[in-house]
């Protein structure tokens, strides 16, 4: 289940040109991540470190962070909020929010990022992914050839 939700939010998030945001914000992928996993870790979350679907061409473009046994927190549904709330007071800007039942997607960008999260808190399967794409020209022409677009 967080992997197909990890990469339907991959696939999705890609596809909008961006550049630095108005206070000039540039990240790389690799704070991207750690901004991601600390808010996560501050929130009780672990990373599932045997789940990545980034290939390593596209490591400059993408992030993902899939929590490991998410339902283990006290409150999993309050761990996702401050986990969010962590990204929040970390510079991220809150987008789109989607909400079905115990099934909740967010939208969150910073620079020329734009971060995805999924979770599935209720009674059964539970999951927490984030997934980030830089929205950069050079990202999406990659992403799109990845997907099978290409060039044309």
């Amino acid at each position: 289940m967080a992997a197909a939700v990890g990469l339907a939010l991959l696939v999705t998030g890609c596809g909008e040109e961006g550049g630095a945001d108005a206070n000039g914000v540039k990240l790389d992928a690799a704070t991207v991540a750690k901004e991601i996993d600390a808010a996560a870790k501050a929130a009780g979350f672990t990373k599932d470190t045997s789940v990545s679907r980034v290939k390593p061409e596209l490591k400059e473009c993408m992030v993902d962070w899939v929590a490991d046994d998410p339902g283990r927190a006290a409150d999993p549904k309050k761990s996702a909020a401050d986990t969010i709330a962590g990204l929040v007071e970390a510079g991220w800007t809150e987008g789109k929010s989607v909400q079905q039942g115990d099934r909740e997607m967010k939208t969150l960008t910073k620079g020329d990022w734009e971060v995805r999260s999924a979770s599935e808190l209720g009674k059964g399967i539970k999951a927490l992914v984030f997934a980030g794409t830089r929205t950069s020209p050079e990202c999406v022409e990659l992403l799109v050839a990845d997907l099978g677009g290409g060039k044309g």
